[in-house]
């Protein structure tokens, strides 16, 4: 079975999924979504299929172990740095008392000294070394634990970084309200553009939106894809009616935004739904009423902005 055909039987069960949900009013938490999700994989999945999903979960299982395996060499490092800098101030005071010695006491000691002289020379230059692996290593890890929270499409932070960046907030936030809004971002009609045109020019759209997203907000601000064609943006330090200006900044740009297929100008447009923290959110009714913001924009007719306080 093709990639393709994967892909379109996947997001078939998806929105019948969603679908159910909806109509039966239940919010899609995780575990409810898990749940309607399998319920519908089980009886509409052919062998095919059961067996692209088994080879999906290996993946994810091998992403699982990965990021345990460089959260252990993150530490390891940590504490090897840690004790190579003990090492390494040891070896300075060792050289400056040897240098700062009486000239009796290296008479006296002469061969004494000029052991410990070298044991110093060797130390420092074998700790020098060893800074250098450890900056190697370093820059290593932090590449590698990237790519475990980047999008490979879009380029930009994943689902697993949004939950990383959430986590110290949502601690934070347990015992007061903080200046943190979330927006969700849905592309309107994505299925439609994606059918007629092709993955593809589906996949260069999703990449245009999240670059057009992530231009619009300041540095310390961030773009996640979410999902297929939504997108979570965190607005640090920032107020309700700032926050609705730059969703319809965003909303706005993409509406007229002019990309060109096959001679053709493609129409997109986007609802956006925002929401400010709340004391005592997790991140499941935080993402939550954005989620609720972001259909009302749909319900009204979709390329709308729509803010619940």
């Amino acid at each position: 079975m093709s990639e393709t055909v994967v892909f379109d039987k996947i997001f078939a069960i998806h929105d019948q999924a969603v679908g159910m949900l909806r109509s039966l009013k239940i919010a899609p938490y995780p575990t409810q979504y898990k749940k309607y999700f399998d319920e519908i994989f089980i009886e509409q999945a052919d062998a095919a299929l059961r067996k692209a999903q088994k080879e999906a979960e290996a993946v994810d299982t091998n992403s699982s172990d990965l990021a345990r395996y460089l959260d252990i060499a993150h530490r390891t490092l940590i504490t090897f740095a840690e004790t190579h800098a003990d090492i390494s101030a040891v070896a300075k005071l060792q050289e400056e008392y040897i240098q700062n010695a009486s000239e009796q006491g290296i008479e006296r000691c002469i061969n004494f000294i000029d052991g410990l002289s070298a044991l110093s020379d060797n130390m420092l230059s074998e700790l020098e070394k060893a800074q250098s692996t450890i900056n190697h290593l370093n820059t290593e890890l932090k590449h590698a634990q990237e790519q475990l929270t980047t999008d490979p499409l879009t380029q930009i932070t994943n689902r697993k970084g949004l939950l990383e960046d959430l986590e110290a907030s949502i601690e934070a936030g347990k015992n007061k309200k903080l200046p943190l809004v979330m927006m969700m971002i849905d592309a309107d009609d994505f299925k439609a553009l994606n059918d007629f045109y092709g993955h593809l020019t589906g996949d260069k759209v999703l990449h245009f939106m999240a670059q057009s997203i992530k231009s619009l907000i300041r540095g310390g601000d961030k773009v996640y894809r979410y999902g297929g064609e939504e997108f979570i943006v965190l607005l640090n330090r920032c107020e309700h009616d700032q926050a609705f200006a730059v969703a319809d900044k965003i909303r706005t740009k993409i509406e007229h935004s002019h990309l060109i297929y096959s001679g053709k100008t493609l129409q997109l447009t986007v609802s956006i739904g925002v929401t400010t923290h709340h004391e005592g959110d997790s991140f499941e009714s935080f993402l939550e009423r954005a989620d609720q913001a972001m259909y009302h924009a749909k319900n009204e007719g979709k390329n709308k902005t729509v803010l619940i306080d």
